[in-house]
C-alpha cells in the first residue's frame, strides 16, 4: 500500500519516438507506481470508446494492439487514472500516481504481493502509518487495539517499552499463539524472552518481560501495515504463519529532490485505574508513583533519481516511568537503497536496521522483588511511606549499609525504595536487520527474485541484590543474577513469477518458490544463587560467586532449520471471479527424520457479483469470497531428543532425564485446518460499505507433556500428539463518510468480532500402557497461590479458576467454627471454575473529522464479557486494613453450617477471604470495559510560499483517556505475561496509565 500524497502531478514518460504510421500497430510498456517506481500487477488498460482492452502482468508489462490517435485509459486501484494518447510510439511507460482517495483498494499479502483489495480470496486488513501514529507509542503495535477486526491487543504490565500480547481469531494452540512478523516480505525473528507463568513471582529475579522486537522498530518507519488474519491468507509463511501474519511494509525512497520529515512527540503519563484505597494509603501511593515522561524523535531524509532511490532515518526515544527509577533509553538507525538497473530489468532494494534499548528497573509482577507489595500494605499511624525513602542505615557489626523498613521484611515485602536502588535490575536489548531483495525481469512473462536476511537479536539482563535483603532472596552476602541470549536467524527465498494469458478473458499468475531458515539460539545465565552466595559481600562479579554447588551457570545452545517448497496458481477469469490455489511444504529439524516433511494446501475463490449480476445502481461494489487452508507446524527446538544437562560442579551428565517422546510413538506436526466465508458491499460511490465474515478453524494433534507411570516409562512425563482446539467466529467492518465537502470530511468506520473458543478434547482417547489419561492441561499452575488456568475438555482457552466460598441458596457465605468454608463441589485442581478473561465480543468505532485545516480523531474501544481476577486487592486484605470498604467496616452476613445468620466486619470477613492463598473467588469481576482509547486534535498551518518548511502541523493527543464503564478494580486490558499464562487476572503489577501528549511534525 502506497503513502497517501495528495494532489501529486501526473508524470507520462515515453521511450524512444519512431516514425507515424497510420495503421494499426502493438504497443508494449511497463506501468510503474510513480511514488517508488515500483511495478503494478493488474492495471486495466483500455482503449477509448471500445470494448478493446489489455492488463499488465505481475511485473506491470502489457501489450496491447492500437492505433495512431487511439486514447489508452490506464486504471488501477488505488491510482489516479491516466488517460495517454497514442503518438509515433510503439513503447508506452506510465507512472501512475497514488490516489488518495482510494489507495486503500491496494494491498500488501503474503510474500510482499500487491493485489487488489477487490480479488481477495481471504480476510486481510491493513492499516496506514498516519492512522498508526496519530496517537503514536513505544510499541507501534499497541496501535493496532480497537483498529481491525478480530484482532486483539493486550498490553504489558512492565512500562516503556514492554512486549504486546496480540491474538488473532482467538487462541489456538497450547505453544505460541503470538503471529508471524513479515517486514517487507521477509520473516522477522521476535524470540521469546520468557514470560511470568505463576502468580507469586519468581525468585529468581521476579516476574519479568524481557521486552520483544516490535518496540525496536521506528513507528515513523513504518509506510503500512496489513494483517492476515486467517491460515488462506498465511498460508505461503508456512508453520510460521499458523496464527497468522502482520506484514510491515517500511518506507523507502522516492524520486525527485531531497524530502526532510522530523517529528517530535512529549507524552506525559499519570498512574490511573487503581483498586480502591483509603486516604492514607491512596497519599502514599500517590507520593510514591512518579508523573511520567515519554519524548519520541525522528529525522528520515528521502530523495534520489529515477533509477536510485535513498531512504534513512533515525528515532530515539527516553522514557521516565511512572515507577520511581524505571527508565528507557533507545536508539534506532535505519539505511535503505533502492536501485533500478540493466534497462530496468534488475530492480535491487537494499536495508540495515539498527536498534539498541536499555531498560533500568523494568516493572515486575507477583509478590518477589515487587515494590508495590510494600507500597500497598505500607500502615502507621505516626509515619508516611515516604519516610522510609532513606531505605538504608549503617550496620556497625558488618560495616556495610542495611535495609531500613518499618517491620522486619518478609519474602514478598521489603522497603520499596530499597528493591528499586538495592535490588535493581537492567535489561539490554540489540537487534540488527540487514537484507538484500534482487528482482531480475527475464522476460514478459517471468521474473526471477531472490532475497536474504541476516537477523541478530541481542539481550541481557542483570539484577544486582544487595546484602540484607530478605533471607528467601538472597544470602547474607547478597547475590547477582547474570543472563545473554542471542538469537541468530538467517533467511533465503528464489522465487519465479510466471505471468501469462490463456485467452481475452482469462489469465494466470503464478510464482513457484523455495525458501530456507536458520534460527541459532545461544544463552549464558549465571546466578550466585539463594545458598550459595558472593564471596565478598556487594562486589557484583562472575568471579565473586562462592564456589558451591547451588551457584548456577547454565549454558545452551539450540538450532533450527527449516527448508520449504511452496507454489501459489491465481485464474483471473474476465477480472470477475478469481481462483487461488497454494501448496508448501516444510522439512523441519525438529521433527525426526522419518517424519519431518509436512504439506498443506489452500483454496479460495472470489466472485465480484457487482460485474457479475445486474445490481442496483446505489451498489458501487459487491463480492463474495470462500477458502479453506490447511497448515503445519513443527515443534521447538529439542523436543524429539533432547539432552541432558551437564553438572557444573563436576559428576557428568545431570541425573535428571529430560522428557523425552512416549515410547513406540513417532511425533508429527501439528496441523490446524480452517474454513472461511465472507461478503463485502459498498454503497452510493463508495460511500458507505460493509465487510462481513464468519471463520471456523480446528488445531489438532498438539504436542505436550502427559503423566506417565515412573514404574513403566521410567519417567513421570513423555510427550505425545493429542488434543484439539476450535475456534469460531464472526467478523464485521462497516465504514462510512457521511459528510464530505470542501470544508468538511467525516469518515468513520466500526470493527467487530466474537470468537467462540472450544476445547474438542485435550485427550485422544487412545489407550497405551503406562500412559495417566489427563484430566486438565495446566496453562498457569496453582502453586502456593490459588489461581490457576487449565484447558479441560467442554471448556473453553482462557478459562480461569479459584478458591470459592461455598454460599447458602440465598447467597450468603458459609462461616463456621472461625473460617470461612471452601465449595468443593466441580473442583479441578482444587479450584472451581469462575469464568474466562477473554471478551464474547469487541468493538471499536473509529472518527475522524476535518474542517479546513484542523482535525479531530477519536477511537472508542469496547470489550464485552470475560472476566478477571484482582489477586491484588486479596492479598492486600490479608495482609493489610489498606482497602477503602475494609476501612469503611461495614457488617457482612454470614451463615453457618446450620444456617444461621450472622455478621463480620468487613476488616473480619476480607481479612479472613484474602491473603496471598485465601479465597480468590470473592475477587472476581466481570472484564467488560468501554474506554476513550485515543484523541487526537490537529493543526496544519498555512505556509507561505517562500517557506523553507512543505508543512507543519502540531497535534494534541490523549492515550487510554478515560473509561465509560469499567466494574473490575484495575484495567483489564493489561495483562501480566504476553505468552498464555497469568491471563484474566492482576497480581500487583504496575497500574495502567493515562497519557496525554503533543506531536509536532515538520517537512522541509
Amino acid at each position: 500500500m502506497k503513502k497517501l500524497i495528495p494532489l501529486l502531478i501526473l508524470i507520462v514518460s515515453l521511450l524512444s519516438v519512431q516514425n507515424a504510421q497510420a495503421q494499426v500497430k502493438t504497443i508494449t510498456g511497463v506501468i510503474t507506481a510513480k511514488s517508488d517506481s515500483s511495478p503494478l500487477p493488474g492495471v486495466n488498460i483500455l482503449i477509448k470508446g471500445t470494448t478493446k482492452g489489455s492488463d499488465t502482468d505481475f511485473d506491470g508489462k502489457y501489450t496491447i494492439q492500437a492505433s495512431k490517435g487511439d486514447v489508452l485509459i490506464f486504471s488501477y486501484m488505488g491510482m489516479k487514472t491516466a488517460a495517454i494518447t497514442i503518438g509515433d510510439v510503439s513503447t508506452l511507460n506510465v507512472a501512475l500516481l497514488d490516489d488518495a482517495e482510494s489507495l486503500n483498494e491496494v494491498i500488501v499479502t503474503a510474500l510482499g504481493m500487491k493485489k487488489t483489495r477487490k480479488s481477495l480470496t481471504y480476510s486481510a486488513q491493513d492499516i496506514s502509518a498516519d492512522e498508526m501514529n496519530k496517537v503514536k507509542q513505544t510499541n507501534p503495535i499497541n496501535s493496532l487495539s480497537g483498529k481491525i477486526a478480530g484482532v486483539n491487543i493486550t498490553r504489558s504490565a512492565s512500562g516503556p517499552g514492554g512486549s504486546v500480547k496480540v491474538t488473532l481469531r482467538g487462541n489456538s494452540s497450547i505453544g505460541s499463539n503470538q503471529p508471524l512478523y513479515v517486514v517487507d516480505g521477509v520473516p522477522l525473528s521476535n524470540p521469546n524472552s520468557g514470560q511470568p507463568s505463576q502468580t507469586i513471582g519468581d525468585t529468581n529475579g521476579g516476574n519479568r518481560d524481557g521486552g520483544d522486537a516490535l518496540s525496536l522498530i521506528n513507528p515513523d518507519d513504518i509506510e503500512s501495515l496489513t494483517v492476515l488474519k486467517g491460515a488462506s491468507a498465511s498460508a505461503l509463511y508456512g508453520s510460521a504463519g499458523l496464527n497468522g501474519v502482520i506484514l510491515i511494509t517500511t518506507k523507502k525512497g522516492k524520486s525527485g529532490g531531497y524530502k526532510v520529515n522530523f517529528s517530535s512527540n512529549v507524552i506525559v503519563d499519570s498512574p490511573a485505574y487503581l483498586m480502591d484505597f483509603n486516604k492514607e494509603t491512596q497519599d502514599n501511593i500517590d507520593d510514591f508513583f512518579k508523573t511520567g515522561l515519554t519524548t519520541i524523535n525522528s529525522i528520515n531524509i528521502s530523495g534520489g533519481t529515477e533509477t536510485a532511490q535513498t531512504y534513512f532515518s533515525y528515532s530515539n526515544s527516553f522514557a521516565k516511568g511512572i515507577l520511581p527509577t524505571n527508565k528507557l533509553k533507545q536508539h534506532t538507525f535505519n539505511l535503505r537503497e533502492t536501485a533500478t538497473l540493466l534497462d530496468g530489468k534488475l530492480r535491487v532494494n537494499a536495508s540495515v536496521m539498527a536498534s539498541t534499548q536499555k531498560v533500568k528497573n523494568r516493572p515486575v509482577s507477583g509478590l518477589y522483588f515487587n515494590p508495590l507489595v510494600g507500597v500497598y500494605s505500607f500502615q502507621s499511624d505516626t509515619e508516611k511511606l515516604s519516610d522510609y525513602s532513606n531505605f538504608e542505615e549503617f550496620d556497625p557489626s558488618r560495616y556495610i549499609m542495611s535495609q531500613r523498613w518499618f517491620r522486619d521484611p518478609s519474602d514478598i515485602e521489603q522497603n520499596p525504595y530499597w528493591i528499586l536502588n538495592r535490588n535493581a535490575s537492567e535489561d539490554t536489548n540489540k537487534k540488527l536487520l540487514t537484507s538484500l531483495n534482487l528482482n531480475y525481469s527475464v522476460n514478459d512473462w517471468l521474473t526471477i527474485q531472490s532475497r536474504g536476511t541476516y537477523d541478530k537479536t541481542m539481550r541481557d539482563f542483570e539484577r544486582k541484590i544487595y546484602a540484607t535483603t530478605q533471607a528467601t532472596l538472597a544470602p547474607k552476602t547478597g547475590r547477582y543474577i547474570f543472563s545473554q541470549m542471542d538469537f541468530t536467524q538467517l533467511y533465503a527465498d528464489l522465487i519465479a513469477t510466471i505471468n501469462t494469458k490463456i485467452t481475452d478473458k482469462i489469465s494466470i499468475s503464478a510464482i513457484v518458490g523455495t525458501s530456507t531458515k536458520r534460527l541459532v539460539t545461544e544463552s549464558l545465565s549465571a546466578d550466585s544463587g539463594i545458598s550459595g552466595g558472593l564471596q565478598y559481600a556487594n562486589v557484583f562479579s562472575i568471579q565473586n560467586f562462592n564456589g558451591n554447588p547451588s551457584v548456577s551457570f547454565i549454558q545452551n545452545s539450540t538450532e533450527i532449520r527449516e527448508n520449504s517448497l511452496f507454489t501459489s496458481l491465481t485464474f483471473d477469469f474476465n477480472s470477475k471471479i478469481y481462483l487461488d490455489l497454494t501448496a508448501r511444504n516444510d522439512w523441519t529439524s525438529t521433527l525426526p527424520k522419518s517424519n519431518n516433511s509436512f504439506f498443506y494446501p489452500s483454496i479460495g475463490i472470489t466472485g465480484i457479483l457487482s460485474e457479475l449480476l445486474e445490481l442496483n445502481s446505489n451498489i458501487s461494489f459487491a463480492k463474495i469470497r470462500a477458502s479453506y487452508a490447511e497448515v503445519g507446524n513443527g515443534f521447538g527446538a529439542d523436543k524429539i531428543s533432547p539432552n541432558r544437562s551437564i553438572n557444573p560442579s563436576g559428576g557428568g551428565a545431570s541425573s535428571t532425564s529430560p522428557i523425552l517422546p512416549f515410547p513406540g510413538s513417532t511425533p508429527i506436526p501439528e496441523r490446524q485446518r480452517s474454513f472461511e466465508i465472507g461478503t463485502e458491499w459498498k454503497f452510493l460511490n463508495n460511500k458507505f460499505g460493509i465487510d462481513l465474515g464468519y471463520y471456523n478453524t480446528s488445531t489438532i494433534d498438539q504436542y505436550y507433556a502427559f503423566a506417565t507411570s515412573v514404574s513403566i516409562i521410567g519417567a513421570p512425563q513423555a510427550m505425545l500428539n493429542s488434543g484439539e482446539i476450535r475456534n469460531s467466529g464472526i467478523e464485521a467492518t462497516i465504514f462510512a463518510r457521511p459528510i464530505e465537502n470542501e470544508n468538511f470530511k467525516w469518515n468513520t468506520s466500526v470493527n467487530f468480532s466474537a470468537n467462540k473458543n472450544e476445547i474438542i478434547k485435550i485427550y485422544n482417547g487412545i489407550k497405551l500402557d503406562g500412559l495417566i489419561e489427563p484430566e486438565f492441561f495446566t496453562l498457569s499452575p496453582k502453586g502456593v497461590n490459588t489461581f490457576g488456568s487449565y484447558l479441560v475438555e467442554g471448556g473453553s482457552f482462557g478459562d480461569i479458576y479459584a478458591q470459592v466460598i461455598k454460599r447458602d441458596t440465598n447467597g450468603y457465605p458459609i462461616y463456621d467454627n472461625g473460617a470461612l468454608v471452601m465449595d468443593t463441589d466441580n473442583l479441578i485442581d482444587g479450584l472451581k471454575k469462575v469464568g474466562n478473561a477473554n471478551p464474547d465480543y469487541s468493538i471499536g468505532w473509529n472518527n475522524s473529522f476535518d474542517y479546513k485545516n484542523f482535525s479531530l480523531n477519536f477511537l472508542i474501544d469496547g470489550k464485552f464479557g470475560g472476566e478477571s481476577i484482582s489477586m491484588t486487592e486479596g492479598i492486600l486484605e490479608g495482609l493489610s486494613n489498606n482497602s477503602a470498604r475494609e476501612t469503611t467496616n461495614a457488617a457482612v452476613t454470614v451463615v453457618d453450617l446450620n444456617g444461621t445468620k450472622s455478621t463480620l466486619t468487613a476488616q473480619e470477613f476480607y481479612g479472613s477471604a484474602g491473603g496471598r492463598n485465601g479465597f480468590t473467588g470473592e475477587y472476581v469481576y466481570s472484564a467488560t470495559n468501554v474506554r476513550l482509547a485515543e484523541l487526537a486534535l490537529g493543526y496544519n498551518f498555512k505556509l507561505t510560499e517562500d517557506s523553507v518548511f512543505q508543512s507543519i502541523r502540531t497535534s494534541v493527543v490523549g492515550h487510554n483517556l478515560f473509561f465509560f464503564y469499567k466494574d473490575a478494580p484495575y484495567d483489564p486490558n493489561v495483562a501480566l505475561s504476553t505468552g498464555n499464562s497469568l491471563q484474566g487476572v492482576d497480581v500487583l503489577g504496575l497500574p495502567s496509565t493515562r497519557s496525554i501528549g503533543l506531536n509536532l511534525n515538520l517537512s522541509f
